[in-house]
């Protein structure tokens, strides 16, 4: 039993390639915009044309894109976040109208964007009739192969080749986003206002910095399964102050995730524990007895986070984008203090 695992899904492409063919002219031009998915023009972006790097190639973007695609999983956060309604959007779980979750409904204007990818396929066709002039592809995994289809669509940023697939820090992908849209000082901006947010709340509880956290992802066999530091959730934790890369830990990390075996599972009794839980996964560990067997399980010093029902603190962690992030702090900040306020 799983969480969702934020790594690359083989994707079946979902393509007509006559529709494709029709909707792409030879020289890139987009056809007039469909009526029933509006988008708001964004001001005139600073600093366009841009250039921006990246582990596929680089794409130069000539001017402050009005009808934004976002295929990575997360990747509609900061698009809403720097004023830009999406026109298309990635599903990646939980079903959410557009894909969009409570912490960024304030952000949102407009019709909802439609849905035309999720964790497992990109709906090429979907994406095309939209004609994005954008497509972010950041919290994402592209094989080239992938990315070249895109980018006969449009221009498309792909994720950061500084980092694994899925690996990049929020801050990393919120200013790329504005990068591309052309309000790079309002990314930076957002940025220092959520790491104010965060320093704040590092800075009140300083006993964190003390305490090792390891953010579980799978038990199953007897096996267990640990994020990354890179993963999100991991980034969250540490954001926080928390020590979450034991020495052995990166040896073992492989697609994002160290495997412990049953033997092994004295690795796990650290301080704490965290898992981005549902009711399913829930049951599990209560059934299985290694598990609790561990000190840290025993003496109560583990937070579940729910990922699949309202209000979704598991869910934001996930994202850990620069709008889900204030919302996490509200929702997480008191269980973890309530763990520390167990003798």
């Amino acid at each position: 039993m799983s969480t969702y695992l934020s790594r690359p899904v083989r994707r079946r492409w979902l393509l007509a390639g006559a529709a494709l063919a029709l909707t792409v002219s030879a020289c890139g031009a987009p056809a007039a915009p469909p009526a029933a998915a509006p988008a708001q023009a964004p001001q005139a972006g600073s600093g366009m044309p841009v250039t921006i790097d990246h582990a596929l190639g680089s794409t130069t973007i000539s001017a402050a894109p009005q009808r934004v695609v976002t295929i990575g999983w997360s990747d509609q956060d900061a698009v809403l976040a720097l004023g830009v309604q999406p026109v298309g959007t990635t599903e990646w779980f939980n079903e959410q109208p557009g894909a969009i979750f409570p912490w960024a409904t304030g952000s949102a204007t407009g019709p909802a964007p439609e849905i035309v990818a999720n964790a497992g396929e990109i709906n090429l066709e979907k994406v095309a009739a939209l004609q994005p002039d954008l497509i972010l592809a950041l919290y994402e995994g592209l094989e080239q192969s992938e990315y070249d289809k895109l980018s006969a669509i449009a221009p498309t940023v792909a994720h950061s080749a500084q980092y694994d697939p899925f690996g990049a820090p929020w801050q990393d992908m919120t200013l790329t986003t504005g990068q591309a849209l052309g309000r790079e000082q309002q990314a930076r901006d957002l940025i220092a206002d959520v790491e104010q947010q965060i320093a704040t709340v590092r800075s009140a509880n300083p006993q964190w910095a003390e305490q090792t956290m390891l953010v579980m992802a799978t038990v199953e066999s007897g096996t267990y399964g640990v994020f990354s530091p890179q993963d999100p959730k991991a980034r969250f934790f540490a954001d926080l102050g928390f020590r979450t890369e034991p020495d052995w830990l990166a040896p073992r990390v492989q697609d994002n995730l160290a495997t412990v075996s049953a033997e092994e599972f004295s690795l796990l009794d650290v301080d704490r524990l965290a898992w981005t839980s549902d009711p399913d996964t829930l049951q599990v560990l209560r059934d299985d007895t290694i598990y609790n067997q561990l000190d840290v399980v025993r003496d109560g010093r583990v937070a579940y986070f729910d990922y699949t029902t309202a209000p979704f603190p598991g869910a934001a962690i996930t994202f850990n984008t620069v709008l889900s992030i204030p919302y996490a702090l509200e929702q997480i900040v008191p269980e973890l203090q309530t763990l520390d306020a167990k003798p």
